[in-house]
């Protein structure tokens, strides 16, 4: 079962709706680990310019310290993460992923890919011209994961800044 949600994100020059990084902001603030993390490690895998520029801009999370890093996407990384945005990945390279991190406590971010309808939990969806960034809760991989995203998150579609 996915749930559906769109947010505007700003035109160019207008602070309207809420961008990626907020958006991502957003969801890290409603998610809830078994212990804590502390720092939050966020791991980007995968190709993506929105990876790229989410990194140069940081990511804030209102639980503390966020370290944010790029390891391989091999063996071991779910050990290292607690929440990874997944860019484009080859269909093994996701498997392999998929597998390892079956019942561990990491919230996955990933860009629309037929191979994230599966096993993601939240997939994005950026517009091309950057004008909205909707994205998708895949209650099913949710369910059978170790994180938990509050109910609140929901409200995220129907916040928009004046």
């Amino acid at each position: 079962m996915l749930l559906v949600l769109g947010l505007d994100a700003p035109a160019m020059g207008q602070h309207i709706g809420l961008d990626l990084r907020e958006t991502v902001t957003r969801v890290l603030a409603y998610t809830r680990w078994p212990v804590p993390p502390d720092p939050l490690r966020v791991c980007f895998i995968g190709t993506s310019p929105h990876a790229e520029r989410l990194q140069e801009q940081g990511i804030a999370w209102p639980g503390g310290p966020v370290l944010l890093r790029r390891p391989d996407p091999g063996p071991g990384v779910a050990a290292q993460c607690d929440v990874l945005y997944i860019g484009a990945l080859e269909a093994a390279q996701w498997q392999q992923l998929a597998q390892e991190l079956e019942g561990q406590p990491v919230l996955t971010l990933c860009e629309r890919s037929t191979p994230c309808l599966a096993s993601g939990m939240v997939r994005l969806d950026i517009e091309r011209a950057g004008r909205a960034v909707r994205f998708e809760i895949n209650l099913d991989a949710l369910a059978r994961g170790k994180v938990r995203i509050h109910p609140q998150v929901l409200r995220l579609g129907q916040e928009r800044k004046p």
